[in-house]
């Protein structure tokens, strides 16, 4: 029997999310001026998709195995993430050309635009949260589900047993350091809401009020996103809660196709690296 595959697509992750991300990335390593910018836009973009390339490069011969493997990673809500990043990365793909289309001494810089108005840098920062949010339950979703096939393999060794448990181990704390740092942005969101709502210049224009609406919306979406990531870094942690080490498991195994050179379950130096320090 040919060996099974999980793919973006079976999970319910649209090609145009996965193109948008790529197109995205490729445009700000394109412009010099965005390098600095937004790096760390395109640091979290490439640790979106080196994951979900690594995952499509397993194989796994057992049907319960992958049937298991592939209902997990539904649960943990990874393809409304990638999807929903991936409309947002060819919204801001738009507005970035617009804004570096023509080149002037006159006009504002990158940074500026990225900076000017209540309601351009909420929206700006729901963005980053989008990308950064679907980056991390990329990679925890992801994890835990090599994590779960090395563990069913009847292969591993008890080098490599040892190994999964340490990595099992190292998941599991950067969930938990992942869950704090969402909090801590929720109430960072929150607390830029509260300031909205009580805004110093109470003599301000209709459109600075406008501004101001469209701002506190901003704040509001990022919270539904941040909400959303916690949800998926619960059901991460329910899936390993399940996970048990055995001797020796009983039928299942994986392999791996020749083009999966980044990241390999049982390999440490080709694992996954587990990181909460998100912006």
């Amino acid at each position: 029997m040919d060996p099974f595959s999980i793919t973006a697509g079976a999970l319910g992750i649209t090609g145009f999310a996965l193109s948008s991300i790529n197109n995205l990335r490729s445009l700000i390593d394109g412009l010099k001026e965005a390098e600095d910018v937004l790096q760390d836009v395109t640091s979290n973009l490439e640790a979106i998709q080196l994951p979900l390339s690594a995952l499509e490069g397993l194989r796994i011969s057992d049907k319960t195995t992958y049937d298991e493997t592939k209902n997990d990673l539904e649960k943990t809500g990874v393809a409304e993430a990638v999807n929903n990043c991936g409309q947002a990365c060819a919204e801001f793909t738009k507005k970035l050309e617009q804004w570096t289309k023509h080149s002037s001494t006159a006009k504002l810089s990158l940074r500026d635009r990225l900076s000017v108005g209540l309601w351009n840098k909420e929206k700006i920062q729901t963005f980053r949260t989008h990308v950064s949010s679907c980056q991390a339950i990329v990679q925890f979703a992801i994890g835990g589900a090599q994590l779960f096939i090395l563990i069913r393999s009847e292969n591993a060794s008890t080098t490599s047993r040892e190994e999964t448990k340490k990595q099992l181990l190292v998941l599991e704390s950067s969930i938990q350091e992942n869950t704090e740092l969402i909090k801590r942005k929720q109430d960072e969101a929150l607390q830029r809401k509260k300031e909205l709502e009580s805004p110093e210049d109470e003599d301000e224009d209709d459109d600075g009020g406008a501004q101001r609406a469209l701002a506190i919306q901003e704040t509001e979406q990022q919270s539904r996103v941040l909400e959303a990531e916690q949800t998926a870094s619960k059901a991460v942690s329910q899936v390993l809660s399940k996970l048990t080490f055995s001797p020796v498991a009983t039928t299942y195994h994986n392999s791996f196709s020749g083009g999966n050179t980044g990241v390999q379950v049982g390999h440490s130096t080709g694992t996954i690296n587990f990181t909460s320090t998100r912006s």
